[in-house]
């Protein structure tokens, strides 16, 4: 691997970098997931990616309605497909992600892919394409606080969450910890 972190075309299917080796969903995947939620049918409607541990039966289970936010989450889910057809031919034991962070990665990957304003001009979805420097920036920015926002958060939970698994934060002190992480970290 090149020193400077980047990733040689050649490793990601191609040498123009044009495919990555995503793997098409297979016909069951069209076949039985459910993206509306039968009228007959209790169902918890929760996003959810499945792998049925066959090598052939991947689906997600969404009850989802026409919005931009469901695009986007059945998408992520798509991802966690697509992570799951990648290591298929591995023996079971293998067929997990080494992190869960992983699964989101390439799930959040794809949700990302599909929002934006290219992508939905070009399936249809968003017109006229305004390609410009104010919407490109705003669209950034809405991207931003979807998403690095969060960063700050999350890592004080996981510190927090340790800190008192390990003990260092007795029962009395929880919420005490707590504010004080909020405060270093997020400044709130």
């Amino acid at each position: 691997m090149p020193s400077d972190g980047t990733i040689p075309a050649h490793l990601l299917g191609n040498m123009w970098a044009q495919s990555w080796g995503l793997i098409g969903m297979p016909d069951l995947f069209w076949n039985q997931t459910v993206f509306v939620k039968p009228d007959n049918k209790k169902m918890v409607c929760h996003a959810s990616a499945w792998d049925f541990f066959d090598q052939q039966d991947f689906r997600v289970k969404m009850c989802t309605d026409v919005t931009m936010e469901e695009l986007i989450t059945i998408h992520h889910e798509m991802g966690h497909i697509e992570y799951y057809l990648q290591y298929r031919d591995q023996p079971v034991v293998f067929r997990e992600g080494a992190n869960p962070g992983f699964h989101e990665a390439v799930g959040d990957l794809l949700a990302l892919s599909v929002s934006t304003p290219r992508h939905l001009n070009k399936v249809g979805l968003y017109s006229p394409l305004v390609d410009d420097h104010e919407t490109t920036l705003n669209y950034q920015m809405s991207k931003a606080l979807e998403k690095i926002a969060f960063l700050p958060f999350g890592y004080l939970m996981d510190l927090w969450r340790w800190d008192v698994f390990s003990g260092k934060t007795s029962s009395d002190e929880l919420n005490k910890k707590w504010w004080e992480l909020r405060i270093k970290y997020q400044g709130l």
